[in-house]
């Protein structure tokens, strides 16, 4: 797997995901839901269940609209794991999993803070690229490994109806996904903000609008969603 470098924490979530699906209280601290308790018995034995790659296991809003994109050379496509602290999209392979960045699991605690310290210093290496990084994390999983620097753009969904803006909530997801898609999809790779927006512009301009605003710790790149021009 990428970043071989985190392999024995690796081991070690494994292993406290096994033991909190063997425990009395799995479903709960899993959030395995009623209906699905077999994922409840996958979990206790993930190291014999088959791999795929991490586009082929993941699902939801923000994977749907993603799909599964290629790559242009120079850009690489990575996605928080509370299992494995970080993968790559295109070049690992891992099992189905139930497990979050707010799940807490036994011995480790909540996965999200267990993660924190053992991810630094990959976040340290990407801040210290020079790299331009489009964050499309959800806040649990952006705790996990805080980026921050002029190169990182946190992509923020907000809606306008009848002139006034609000920020999207749950359907953020599905944005995320599609800004993450044009991008990787792109014939050469985002060096800058301004070839972020450009990208972003020749591919959903005609449907969203794009703003970019900077701050000292992070950039924020703000995906516009107008009815009033559809």
């Amino acid at each position: 797997m990428a970043f071989p470098e985190l392999t024995e924490s690796r081991r070690e979530m494994i292993a406290a995901a096994g033991r909190t699906a063997r425990g009395d209280v799995a479903m709960e601290k899993l959030k395995i839901p009623a209906s699905q308790p077999e994922l409840r018995e996958r979990m206790a034995h993930l190291e014999n269940e088959p791999v795929a790659a991490p586009l082929e296991v993941y699902s939801g809003v923000l994977f749907d609209a993603l799909g599964q994109p290629s790559v242009s050379d120079g850009c690489r496509l990575l996605a928080a794991s509370a299992l494995f602290g970080i993968v790559d999209c295109h070049a690992d392979a891992i099992p189905a999993y139930r497990l979050s960045a707010g799940s807490e699991v036994e011995r480790l605690g909540k996965v999200a803070a267990w993660w924190k310290p053992r991810l630094k210093h990959i976040a340290e290496a990407i801040e210290e690229s020079g790299e331009i990084v489009i964050d499309c994390r959800s806040g649990a999983y952006r705790s996990m490994m805080p980026l921050k620097g002029a190169q990182v753009l946190e992509v923020s969904p907000v809606a306008v109806r009848e002139g006034k803006r609000r920020v999207i909530s749950h359907d953020a997801k599905r944005y995320r996904g599609l800004v993450a898609r044009a991008l990787c999809e792109a014939t050469s790779p985002a060096e800058t903000a301004d070839d972020v927006l450009e990208i972003l512009m020749n591919g959903l301009g005609d449907s969203l609008g794009f703003e970019l605003s900077s701050g000292k710790a992070r950039s924020t790149l703000t995906v516009v969603d107008d009815w009033e021009r559809h």
